[in-house]
């Protein structure tokens, strides 16, 4: 008695396949817009960062997964590759923008909830906290996330390029 509860069909038809994978990846973005805005609304309407865990763990945790996940299985450094084929700018380039303006919106999100919960309803004091915040913000930030982005694309490449060599499936 052979038990196929769990037994996939091998053969699967492409089309459906292809569908399903951009159903997933319309889901996947959908559940990080809608957890980014609810961190947003929160940050604005709570003081306490408590209140936000759940959504910032559904955000990182997803996102680690699905570049651990794609680095392990070669497609990163394959994506680059098509990626600088394509387009003008390097993926590298493209790394180091995004990590600016990371570090800029960071800076201003921050700048303008000092501004809005400690301001006070004086627009003196809401202006002078937002430069403050926003100044220090992005003196930290700017610098992190470029440095941070570029140094993690280059080693996920890079491992990403070794296990596809490693990957005798890969033609």
């Amino acid at each position: 008695m052979d038990m196929k509860w769990f037994k996939r069909n091998a053969v699967e038809d492409e089309r459906i396949v292809n569908m399903k994978n951009k159903l997933y990846k319309e889901v996947y973005t959908l559940i990080m817009v809608i957890c980014s805005i609810s961190v947003i609304i929160k940050s604005f309407m709570l003081t306490t960062t408590e209140s936000v865990l759940l959504e910032m763990l559904i955000i990182i945790g997803g996102s680690l997964y699905f570049g651990i996940r794609s680095v392990t299985l070669g497609i990163y450094s394959d994506e680059v590759e098509i990626h600088d084929q394509k387009s003008k700018v390097s993926f590298s380039k493209r790394t180091a923008i995004s990590g600016l303006v990371i570090g800029v919106v960071l800076a201003l999100f921050f700048g303008i909830r000092s501004a809005v919960l400690y301001g006070n309803g004086n627009s003196l004091t809401e202006w002078k906290y937002f430069f403050i915040v926003f100044l220090v913000s992005l003196i930290i930030y700017l610098p992190l996330f470029v440095v941070m982005n570029s140094a993690i694309h280059y080693g996920a490449n890079k491992v990403s390029r070794r296990m596809s060599q490693n990957d005798e499936f890969d033609s």
